[in-house]
């Protein structure tokens, strides 16, 4: 009973906390999304000041009342200058690039300071739940000379794949005497792609031993019948100099897409990826072959880039066309990742 209501007060107060913090890739820092409490330091010096004002009252010293006020005064210019450094300051989400489960996203964050004539120091932006006082990259500390701006990045784990949801950013700052903590706390709205982990100990590429009969029959059709000998359709990553206008002047009145001139060099029997007859994925779960039809993404692009050799990627219910390039792995990749069946997307960590 007792476990039950602490839940559902612990759900309430997450949503409280949601419907004041709104996911945007831009906030500014207003007195309405600041906070700011004493630090250990900050109530161990009111405790301080608390007993030089008692004991100067209690024994009327003159000197004792203007310490303590002097000592009090300090500490509220200190409450104010602290609360000051961080309000006005304007943040901006850049585009954080995508990376393989169990590596690190790097996120950047723009720090703005409108400011004409204030500095903003020591300020300290992390990730929640990041130690302060971590040396390992996790908290990225700026200074912000008047009307400019820096640009931090964030070190973000990536546990697993799928599209995953940022996590709660925190700025801070106990500028200048360490008494107050002011922060700020924001959400994200992008996401970033992560891709399955590379396999470590995948082997090398499978050879086309047993390739899609539809998509063979297909290519060699059109390679029999409509295309000339040395001719293709173009795919994604084919230099714009193989691109034979004459031809695809006629193809394009037609309704058919471009054609390219195939070297000899590259005219190997393109590369098919299947996640279910492969060679090599025999005996490995859906997440593992994941894993290492990624890996061999890699290396067919690699190998695309020394030999002109297309590949393509082949799921259940989806096939993605031979190409090459970096844009035609990151298609192949962001597949790979948001292929259901396996593990669903990180969420955001409270």
């Amino acid at each position: 009973m007792m476990a039950t209501a602490t839940s559902r007060l612990r759900q309430r107060w997450s949503n409280w906390w949601e419907a004041r913090l709104p996911r945007q890739d831009e906030l500014r820092l207003t007195q309405r999304n600041l906070y700011i409490l004493p630090t250990r330091a900050g109530w161990g010096f009111a405790a301080v000041v608390s007993v030089l004002l008692l004991a100067s009252i209690n024994e009327q010293i003159n000197l004792g009342y203007a310490l303590a006020f002097l000592l009090g005064g300090a500490g509220l210019a200190a409450l104010y200058q602290t609360h000051g450094n961080l309000q006005g300051i304007s943040l901006s989400l850049g585009s954080p690039s995508s990376v393989h489960a169990g590596q690190t996203v790097q996120l950047p964050v723009t720090l703005a300071n409108q400011h004409r004539r204030l500095w903003r120091c020591a300020l300290a932006v992390s990730a929640a739940g990041a130690d302060t006082a971590s040396t390992h990259g996790t908290v990225q500390f700026a200074d912000l000379p008047p009307g400019q701006d820096a640009c931090v990045v964030i070190d973000i784990p990536a546990r697993q794949r799928g599209r995953q949801a940022l996590p709660r950013l925190v700025i801070e700052t106990r500028y200048p005497l360490g008494l107050f903590r002011a922060w700020s706390y924001w959400r994200p709205r992008s996401q970033v792609m992560v891709w399955p982990t590379l396999d470590a100990h995948a082997p090398p590429l499978p050879t086309n031993d047993s390739p899609d009969p539809k998509l063979a029959t297909a290519h060699q059709s059109r390679h029999g019948q409509d295309m000339p000998e040395g001719l293709r359709d173009y795919r994604r990553g084919d230099p714009v100099r193989w691109i034979a206008w004459k031809k695809s002047s006629l193809t394009l009145a037609t309704g058919a897409g471009l054609v390219t001139r195939e070297p000899a060099s590259s005219r190997a029997p393109d590369l098919w990826l299947d996640l279910e007859h492969s060679q090599g994925l025999g005996g490995l779960d859906t997440e593992q072959r994941l894993s290492r039809l990624a890996s061999w993404l890699v290396a067919a692009e690699q190998e695309a880039a020394a030999m002109g050799r297309a590949y393509g990627l082949k799921l259940p219910g989806q096939v993605i066309a031979c190409g090459q390039g970096p844009a035609h792995l990151r298609h192949c990749l962001d597949t790979l990742a948001t292929w259901p069946g396996g593990a669903t997307p990180a969420t955001e960590r409270t």
